[in-house]
């Protein structure tokens, strides 16, 4: 892959595409990715890559995709952060085989892509994208869309990253050598592009938060799924750096607001 801050700071979702199949040899790269996405987290997860006509798959907000990828999880505590996790890390691969994808976890058909998938009683599918080569013009509502979610806004640095608590804004001069990953965690895609994500750093462990901005939804808490994609972004950063670090899930007791809930921690090795 090119390196992970250009690939971060040139995707956009992309709901519009031309309609051409995809080239053998990028079905093929995609495919294979797929069947070994590495993750921090011991929880059993499967991908598909899905032909939309065979299994009768489409979305409201996407035109022209013929094939999809889709992926189930057994359900666990932290099983949207894995998911999240591992679906961003294949959406960066294919961008960078200039392969269009959108994080869709609402606006679809979801019981064919269930149906499609095979699901047990355990699992559960958070999201799916389309997969395909974008349009040279996007689509009207498309571009509505991106319009109303203000898609290409970003909350500020300071208000996002704390330090020792969460009374203290992280600045990013005084992030240091993190600086990079934490931007490229504050460029992160999001649903409706709210941002959920807080981190509080503790010298060189990571604490990540989920500050509540939607409602909760049985079929999977979509803002934990933006947490997996901060996860995801902060790690490849620093992995590309040369910095190893460990993920737990062992809460340090720093006090929150009611709306925010602890998540996982990053410890550098």
């Amino acid at each position: 892959m090119e390196h992970i801050a250009e690939l971060v700071r040139a995707r956009k979702s992309v709901r519009t595409y031309d309609g051409t199949p995809l080239r053998d040899d990028d079905h093929a790269r995609l495919s294979a990715y797929l069947e070994h996405i590495e993750t921090p987290f011991d929880i059993p997860m499967e991908f598909r890559l899905l032909d939309a006509k065979e299994h009768g798959l489409s979305s409201p907000v996407v035109v022209g995709a013929e094939l999809y990828a889709a992926g189930k999880i057994k359900r666990d505590p932290l099983a949207e952060v894995a998911f999240g996790f591992a679906f961003e890390k294949f959406v960066l691969y294919a961008m960078s085989l200039g392969v269009g994808t959108v994080w869709i976890a609402g606006t679809m058909d979801r019981p064919a892509f269930e149906r499609a998938m095979e699901l047990t009683g355990d699992e559960f599918l958070p999201a799916v994208t389309p997969l395909g080569y974008p349009a040279k013009k996007r689509s009207i509502r498309d571009a509505a869309m991106r319009r109303a979610i203000k898609a290409d806004s970003r909350a500020p640095f300071e208000s996002l990253f704390f330090e020792g608590d969460f009374g203290t804004p992280l600045t990013a001069e005084r992030a240091g050598e993190y600086r990079e990953a934490l931007e490229l965690v504050r460029l992160a895609p999001s649903a409706v592009n709210k941002q959920p994500w807080r981190i509080v750093k503790q010298g060189d462990a990571f604490h990540f938060y989920k500050k509540a901005s939607l409602p909760a939804n049985p079929k999977g808490d979509v803002q934990k799924l933006d947490i997996g994609i901060a996860l995801a972004h902060f790690m490849l950063a620093l992995e590309e750096a040369g910095v190893a670090g460990n993920v737990t899930a062992a809460d340090p007791g720093i006090a929150v607001e009611k709306d925010t809930e602890y998540i996982v921690s990053w410890t550098r090795k």
